[in-house]
């Protein structure tokens, strides 16, 4: 189901406002959308991906940049960027992971990239 959502992370300054598929079932949440940066010549897709019996998230980006990082609560992950410039490995370490509910209508994670001392929060909140 298309949905209008906010996206908020540390990486920019603002928040982006889209159009996002969001698929949610018992087993598994599903956020896809695209958006394009400065610099980019064409938009990146990013997909979301939640395996709620195991509480793992992996947010894949395609486009000129690629990436995929993992996060999960119970031990420190990777992430792996590829850019024009080459491959970027980092260690991700999750602070928590929020499913949407009626009361805080928003997918949420908190985490901290190892070669960081600051926690990032990525979110996306239904509109």
């Amino acid at each position: 189901m298309k949905k209008t959502v906010e996206i908020t992370t540390g990486a920019f300054e603002k928040p982006y406002r889209t159009e996002a598929i969001w698929s949610d079932s018992a087993s598994h949440l599903k956020i896809i959308w695209k958006q394009k940066h400065e610099g980019d010549r064409a938009e990146s897709r990013y997909e979301i991906g939640l395996d709620k019996e195991s509480g793992i998230c992996t947010i894949r980006r395609s486009g000129d940049i690629r990436s995929e990082m993992v996060f999960d609560t119970s031990k420190a992950t990777k992430g792996i960027f590829t850019t024009p410039y080459g491959v970027m490995e980092m260690n991700i370490v999750t602070d928590y992971i929020n499913m949407p509910s009626l009361l805080a209508p928003k997918f949420e994670i908190s985490y901290k990239i190892e070669e960081h001392i600051e926690k990032n929060v990525f979110s996306v909140r239904i509109l």
